[in-house]
């Protein structure tokens, strides 16, 4: 099969010729017809994170598996046996492989699923359009659920980042809160499309952000964390979801009084199944670019520049 794998960090991913991986006991094939191109990915080719490698990078992967038609992967396997795994938030397992991370992913034309119950069927969603939503649908749908005791009716919302996860957590804010929701995006072109998703407003970070109760940032950086600060209320909740590598000061007199500051991190299984009953349902929209798997590591290039609407997927 055609794999595109990193073997060094810094170095373009390498296209080859690799043997289709063999199923074993509960495992299952699928074969790929979709994955997306994540920022963290391109933080995983530039070695900001330590993985073993050679690895075959993908973790937002559609496909076919025989018996089952076209599914989604929920790409976090856990041990099955510690407290997250028992309570189906095996994201958070200290033992748990994730595909495109711990193992192969899904820059491939097929990839190796420790188990069935791991595929969410697709229904009629096409799995090229349907593929991001592993990540990037699932990701920002589990903070906003986390953040909803804070948007109530009259509360304010701050998307930073308005990108692929941005463009879900738009809608998110405005489908299971009251709140309304204000984001702040460096690239002028997204402006027409998150306001189109239901943003009240699109500002760029050189503006003045007004005071909102919960921030939601998709970038991670120390700029976009001293926004977010800078604009939170006192009590209110500072949720960084992007992996910028930003760091803030702490202390009692470094952040507004008694603010709430966490992260969160990619979404559980079931939440997996409740976003894409969403958008088989038509509720949500989202922006795809189709990219040929051998065009990936011109698709890192463009994702590591922000030179994409929504999100890359490649298509084997």
């Amino acid at each position: 099969m055609k794999a595109a794998v990193l073997y060094r960090p810094g170095r373009p991913l390498r296209l080859e010729r690799r043997p289709r991986p063999r199923a074993r006991g509960e495992e299952v094939l699928v074969r790929v017809l979709g994955c997306g191109v994540c920022h963290s990915d391109v933080s995983l080719a530039d070695g900001r994170f330590e993985v073993r490698l050679p690895l075959v990078l993908g973790h937002e992967v559609a496909g076919h598996a025989e018996g089952l038609g076209n599914v989604l992967v929920y790409a976090s396997w856990g041990c099955g046996a510690c407290r997250f795994c028992q309570q189906d938030e095996e994201q958070l397992c200290p033992e748990a492989q994730q595909a495109g991370w711990t193992c192969d992913g899904g820059y491939a034309e097929w990839v190796r699923v420790p188990s069935p119950r791991y595929l969410v069927p697709l229904g009629d969603l096409d799995p090229v359009h349907a593929a991001p939503l592993a990540d990037a649908g699932l990701t920002p749908y589990r903070a906003v659920r986390r953040a909803l005791p804070w948007l109530w009716e009259g509360a304010t919302a701050l998307v930073v980042g308005a990108g692929g996860l941005g463009q879900f957590a738009v809608q998110y804010v405005r489908l299971l809160s009251p709140a309304q929701v204000v984001a702040v995006e460096r690239d002028r072109r997204k402006f027409p499309w998150v306001l189109d998703l239901g943003a009240q407003a699109v500002l760029h970070p050189r503006e003045k952000v007004p005071p909102v109760r919960v921030v939601f940032d998709f970038v991670g950086s120390s700029a976009t964390l001293r926004l977010g600060l800078q604009a939170v209320e006192p009590g209110g909740l500072v949720v960084q979801v992007g992996a910028g590598g930003g760091r803030v000061p702490f202390g009692l007199d470094r952040v507004p009084p008694e603010v709430h500051l966490t992260n969160s991190v990619w979404g559980s299984l079931q939440e997996l199944r409740e976003v894409v009953a969403l958008a088989r349902s038509g509720t949500l929209r989202w922006h795809v670019e189709a990219v040929s798997l051998d065009q990936v590591n011109e698709a890192l290039e463009r994702v590591r520049r922000g030179r994409v609407l929504g999100r890359l997927v490649l298509v084997p």
